[in-house]
Formats: C-alpha cells, structure tokens, sequence
C-alpha cells in the first residue's frame, strides 16, 4: 500500500486532519499516512512550498501527496490532481504546484466535486481522490483538464544588474530566516564580486557567507545556504526572528560592488 501525506494549514487542534485520516482509513486499509506538517502559517502558499519542497521526494515512488493550504474550492480554484516524478498529487489549482514543478504537469485533471454540503474543505473529494490514486486507478476517471494551470510568478526574487531583492519566506522552529533567494541565482548575479545583504531597511547588514552557524560566535549572525540551498539569516544559538525582527514576507536585499 503507497504512503499518503499531508500537508495543511489546518493546524491539530480542530477536527480535519482526523475526518480525512478517519475516512482514508475506511476507505483503504493499512494505508500509511504521513504528517509533513500541519502548522503552515494559514494561506501561505509560499511557506507551504518552501518545506513540501523538501520533503516530497524523499517518499517512495508510488506515494500521493495531498496539499490542502489555501484549500477552498472555487469557481477560480478547483480541486486539481497531478500524476508526476513518480508520484500522485492532489491539491488547489490556485498557483502552489507552479512553484514545485518547473514545468507544467502533463498528467492533471480538475477532480469532480463531490456534491455534499460543505463550508469549507470538500473533504469527500479529497478522499476519493487520494484513495483512488492510491488504488492505483487511472486518474482521468477523476475528472477532465482544467481548462487553465494557475501559475503563481510573484515569489520569485527581483533581480536587477547589482541587486536581488529577495523575500523571507519562512521562519523555522530555531527563528532562523529562509529567504526564496537560492545559490544559483546569487552566484550567477554575483559573477565574483564583492556583496552585502541587507535586512530590515539595512539595520542589518551581512558581507560574508558561512558553511555552518558555528563558524560565528555565540549570539552573532550569521548568512548561509542552508541544506535546500536557500539563502538563511540566522544567529547562531539563538532566534534571529525574535532578536533581528525578521519575520515573513520582510524583504532582504543583496547589493554587489
């Protein structure tokens, strides 16, 4: 049986997660359901990228990703359901998978709603969908193309001849800062020069990059690209959010001379 994951901004503490863990089970017995978080900062798109991004990939072939961030069906967003990599999605065509996929999925239908009264979340939908890829069945019995794949062009960096512009796009449990800006971009724009990132209107400037938060001092910042190859503000042994006032969306500028 295929692992299922899920990845929502409806936190623990209502009773969603457990309804459409309750119904998968009914549905498919012994199915593996793997939490990737449930704590995404309520309609961040790109906060919800940023860590499924990360995780995706590292499940066997075979496994169905369900995202529900921003997961009210719509005229505008319908419930969409992608097969790719190796791997079945499901999720709103409301421009997340634009900032997974480089390229737009072959393989994608807009799934049939499911007819019953809801306020917010189709979750029968939802759970016919998942159970039925995991079932290993056709997904174009789900449903028919959509006629339009939402792409989502705003979280990508600003990028002029000696500055990036980039943006904080999630804040970890240790208060570090992850910004959408990654190394490729910064070597290529660098092209050897000197540079200085810049934080909060330049209360905070950074001129050095470091492999690791203990080559700096206890309590001092520190700029990296962390394991996903982000650029990351941070202080080491402490939170650079609580000390710096980062926070998300905050802009952070790179300026080479």
């Amino acid at each position: 049986m295929p692992f299922v994951t899920l990845t929502t901004d409806w936190g623990l503490r209502d009773q969603h997660v457990a309804v459409i863990k309750g119904l998968l089970h009914k549905k498919l017995k012994n199915l593996n359901i793997i939490d990737i978080s449930h704590d995404i900062q309520p309609f961040n798109i790109a906060q919800a990228a940023y860590i499924f991004c990360n995780a995706y990939k590292n499940f066997p072939e075979g496994a169905i990703h369900f995202v529900g961030v921003s997961s009210f069906p719509s005229k505008e967003n319908e419930l969409i359901a992608i097969k790719k990599e190796g791997f079945a999605f499901t999720g709103m065509n409301d421009g997340f998978f634009s900032l997974v996929f480089e390229e737009q999925p072959v393989d994608m239908v807009a799934i049939n709603p499911s007819g019953e009264s809801y306020t917010a979340f189709d979750i029968p939908a939802i759970v016919h969908a998942v159970a039925h890829l995991a079932s290993g069945k056709n997904i174009y019995e789900l449903g028919s193309r959509p006629s339009v794949f939402d792409l989502r062009g705003g979280f990508r960096p600003v990028i002029e001849e000696d500055v990036i512009r980039g943006t904080i796009i999630y804040i970890d449990e240790f208060g570090n800062a992850i910004t959408n800006i990654d190394r490729a971009l910064f070597d290529k724009q660098r092209a050897g020069r000197k540079f200085e990132i810049n934080a909060r209107r330049q209360q905070y400037t950074i001129n050095e990059l470091h492999n690791g938060y203990a080559e700096v001092e206890r309590g001092n910042m520190v700029a990296l690209f962390n394991n996903s190859g982000h650029l990351e503000i941070a202080i080491n042994q402490a939170s650079a959010a609580a000390l710096l006032g980062l926070k998300n969306n905050d802009t952070i500028r790179i300026d080479f001379t």
